[in-house]
Formats: C-alpha cells, structure tokens, sequence
C-alpha cells in the first residue's frame, strides 16, 4: 500500500495522555509529524470527535493539544503490541502550548 501522507512522519513512542475533556487516558504515540499523531492504544474515540492530548517531552517540557480523530481501530489489549494500526491516527487542530518543542521534535 502505498503511504499518500504530505507530511513526513517521524517514529517517536513518547506517552501521551488523552481525553474528551480531560486527558487522563494514557497511550504512546508510534509516530508524530507537523499535522498528526498516530496514538496506540486499545480505548479509541470515534473519528470526528475532539479530543485534548498532553505529552511531556525532555527538560519537562509539556505540549498540550486539542486534535480531531480521524481514524480509529479499536484491537482487544492483549494485541495493542501485534497490531499494526491499533489505536487511533489524531489531527492536530491546535496548540494550547509547546508548539516549537512539538515541531522540534518532528523535524526529520
């Protein structure tokens, strides 16, 4: 298949919580460009539904984000790791902070 994507990602499994409202849903990311993430985990949200995201990077430097889901695939957890697109692939639509340190991190 071949990968349509504009945007470059990078493979960085950094944690990240997630939530409707509140982040509190933990999951790490398996890739990260400018425009999205791709989040592994087995608790999914339904594409088109918003989402706030929290990932510490080093020096403790915390990006915050609201995104839109895009697609999800939701596996049992006992399979997360065998899966190759467990979880759910994110928009960013904002940065409430640290976007230079996020887009730092996603130069190739």
């Amino acid at each position: 298949m071949v990968d349509k994507r504009r945007k470059g990602r990078v493979k960085k499994r950094l944690r990240v919580l997630y939530g409707a409202e509140i982040p509190s849903k933990v999951g790490f990311t398996s890739d990260v460009s400018a425009t999205g993430l791709c989040i592994k985990s087995f608790i999914v949200y339904n594409p088109g539904e918003h989402i706030l995201m929290e990932i510490e990077l080093a020096d403790n430097v915390v990006v915050r984000l609201e995104g839109r889901v895009h697609w999800a695939r939701k596996v049992p957890p006992n399979l997360i790791r065998k899966v190759k697109h467990a979880g759910m692939g994110v928009k960013i639509v904002n940065f409430l902070s640290g976007r230079e340190a996020y887009l730092d991190l996603c130069r190739i």
